[in-house]
């Protein structure tokens, strides 16, 4: 049998712009070229999934901050901090706008 791990990431993606702001910062296309994961590597049991909400903005110098998270699986909030760590936003970007993401863990 074999098994399969899905991410959804539910986008809820709430800005607060500052006057002034940058360009826009494409997240949802950063996203999904770095939060991706190799089969096997998520501890999720078969038929069962996990979530993580995350709340975060990019620094002045281009690296993700993260604000506010819930949770219900400690391996994977960090397999996921791990992959939102290697995110580097060269263009011009505003520090102010916060990115809001529901992702969800399924294995079937």
């Amino acid at each position: 049998m074999k098994s399969i791990i899905y991410t959804l990431a539910v986008i809820s993606s709430m800005t607060f712009i500052l006057p002034n702001s940058f360009g826009a910062v494409n997240m949802n296309e950063k996203l999904q070229e770095i939060v991706k994961f190799k089969k096997g590597s998520l501890s999720i049991d078969e038929n069962s999934s996990a979530f993580v909400k995350v709340s975060f903005k990019i620094n002045e110098k281009g690296l993700v901050e993260i604000l506010e998270m819930n949770y219900s699986d400690e391996i994977i909030k960090t397999q996921l901090v791990d992959k939102l760590s290697e995110i580097k936003v060269e263009e011009d970007h505003n520090v102010g706008e916060i990115y809001n993401y529901n992702f969800t863990f399924k294995k079937i």
